[in-house]
């Protein structure tokens, strides 16, 4: 695998797995990659619902609580079955408890946008949108994902993907060839696609 060594052991069958089996198969690193890829998503919803900062780190903590009780339970085979869908309606019941508790219905605060995200809780929907959501998960994944592979393949990757750059002009850049870039530009994509497996 010329150009692209990961950190792990080479055996360590992990990474081929998507981040969702990883975490119900008790992996402590895939676990906690899921809270730092979906928690922000989370903590976002619960603040556009109108808990404060305290409040809306509460609601990560229990949903994920929950999550970890009921991940065995998440069928992505099921027809129209999606993570992010699941974990909303368990982050959403989280949101109810958080004001049952505090004897309050969650305030509206900043205007038309958190009205019309109140709207779309009201019909059962997340308070952002799931291009929103999932532009988030993907950015945080990606920088996770930088730790797995050697730093001249990661730059290949970033340069021609992220930044835009021609292959070509990576290439010349690191003395490699363009298929050099080529290949850990495909490498890295593709375990993105395996990680993001099973969450979109």
């Amino acid at each position: 695998m010329a150009g692209m060594t990961t950190r792990h052991a080479p055996d360590d069958c992990s990474t081929s797995l998507t981040l969702l089996q990883r975490a119900r198969d008790g992996n402590a690193d895939g676990w906690q990659q899921l809270v730092q890829v979906y928690g922000p998503t989370v903590y976002s919803w619960a603040r556009q619902c109108g808990c404060q900062e305290a409040d809306a780190a509460d609601v990560v903590q229990d949903t994920f609580a929950s999550v970890a009780n009921a991940l065995e339970d998440f069928d992505a085979q099921r027809t129209g079955a999606t993570f992010r869908g699941w974990l909303w309606t368990i982050a959403r019941n989280k949101v109810r408890d958080q004001a049952r508790n505090a004897s309050r219905q969650p305030p509206v605060v900043g205007g038309t946008d958190a009205n019309l995200a109140l709207q779309r809780v009201a019909q059962g929907q997340p308070p952002s949108s799931l291009e929103v959501d999932l532009s988030g998960a993907r950015r945080r994944l990606v920088k996770l994902m930088e730790q797995d592979f050697d730093p001249r393949s990661w730059r290949m990757f970033w340069e021609s993907t992220v930044i835009g750059r021609s292959p070509e002009d990576v290439a010349a850049e690191m003395e490699v060839s363009k298929w050099a870039v080529y290949k850990a530009r495909a490498r890295v994509l593709q375990r993105l696609k395996q990680r993001l497996e099973g969450l979109e």
